[in-house]
């Protein structure tokens, strides 16, 4: 039976933030209940809507709340996955070590698990996943094992793993339903299975109604299948509703392969301002993005190795390492791309971007052989998507 829905959802997060007063909330003394209870409810309303501006006010909340509780090991995992959305992985390791229990608490190993693949520690990051599904198993547990079987080229058993965390679900868990059938519909999509695809989005939507998540990948499905004015149209709705710039450039790109130079150039320049205004805020979030922009948009592959650089600072994995080679390889540094797309593909990650990019960087004979492999997992690997 569908859920109520995203917005209804939404709008039951507002009222119950409404009936706490913020200004009793931080008066002494404190009730240690309502103040927890408000921050959690900032975190679910930012995360629902994935709202990177209210995960810094949630950010700020906690700093805020910390100190005025004595038992703050809940507020602090809760800093940790604020601070993991956000990027910021040394706020995540420093947030779990306050925790005093951390290590009998299977959410903090579930994210001590993300740390290990964040920073290409793969075979931790399996075996963390594991232990913490052994020791409580959850559907949050079982879905990140799917993403990582999934990056490491085993499709079927990611599949199989997603829809065991779907039978962990209650029929009350529409918005998770929802999220786990669109990760089902991704896996779908990037072996260019398209009819599978819409298939799970479709279910998703059926699930929870007006989710924006859903929306924007059947927007890149929409892009893939060559149906640009529609793709543009959901995007162009969606950033009516939250100002990012990754959607920007989607439009950008769209707008480009519709051979609409000046409306895309017109897109291109937003979401490039929207990127440097974010990174002068210090946020980290869209380094990986400005990366891929100044690559493959704008073409200056200086400009590229410098934020491909930044963004390995923080995490060093394939996808860093991919992105830094694309940059070199951008910048005609021919050698460094070599050397670094190698580093990539020795993660054991199988992708058929990540191929697709090898065969670019490598040429002659070891190209065309990553390019059969790429094509061989997606078909339609050099199809519009999305940087996610």
């Amino acid at each position: 039976m569908p859920g109520l829905g995203y917005r209804t959802e939404l709008q039951r997060i507002e009222r119950d933030i409404a009936e706490l007063s913020i200004a009793d909330l931080f008066a002494v003394p404190i009730n240690p209940e309502r103040l927890t209870r408000y921050v959690y409810l900032l975190y679910q309303r930012a995360s629902i809507a994935g709202d990177l501006a209210q995960l810094g006010a949630v950010e700020r909340a906690i700093e805020r709340a910390v100190p005025l509780l004595t038992q703050r090991g809940d507020l602090y995992l809760l800093k940790a996955n604020v601070a993991f959305k956000l990027h910021k992985l040394g706020d995540v390791e420093a947030a779990l070590l306050a925790i005093p229990i951390a290590g009998r608490c299977v959410e903090a190993c579930l994210l001590r698990a993300d740390l290990d693949f964040q920073h290409g520690r793969y075979r931790e990051a399996e075996i963390g996943y594991a232990d913490a599904i052994e020791a409580e198993r959850s559907w949050d547990g079982l879905a990140r094992l799917a993403y990582f079987r999934g990056k490491m080229g085993d499709l079927e058993g990611a599949d199989r793993l997603y829809r065991d965390a779907e039978d962990e679900l209650t029929a009350k868990e529409m918005r998770s339903y929802a999220w786990l059938e669109v990760q089902r519909g991704f896996l779908a999509f990037s072996r260019g299975a398209y009819a599978d695809a819409r298939t799970h989005y479709d279910r998703a939507e059926a699930a929870y109604p007006g989710y924006w998540l859903v929306d924007e990948y059947k927007a890149e499905l929409l892009g893939a299948e060559g149906h640009y004015t529609d793709a543009i149209a959901v995007f162009r709705s969606l950033l009516a509703k939250s100002d990012r710039p990754d959607l920007q450039q989607a439009i950008a790109e769209l707008y480009g392969i519709a051979e609409q130079a000046d409306a895309a150039r017109h897109w291109q320049n937003g979401a490039l301002s929207g990127y440097l205004e974010s990174a002068r805020r210090g946020e980290v979030h869209y380094y990986h993005h400005l990366t891929d922009f100044y690559a493959d948009v704008a073409k200056d592959g200086a400009a590229a190795v410098t934020w491909a650089r930044a963004d390995l600072q923080l995490r060093k994995n394939f996808a860093t390492e991919a992105a830094l080679a694309w940059a070199f390889y951008r910048n005609a540094e021919f050698d460094e791309a070599r050397g670094w797309i190698g580093r990539a593909l020795a993660s054991g990650v199988v992708d058929a971007h990540l191929l697709f990019r090898a065969a670019k960087i490598y040429a002659g004979a070891d190209g065309l052989e990553y390019l059969e492999r790429a094509k061989k997992l997606n078909p339609l690997v050099e199809r519009f998507h999305l940087h996610h």
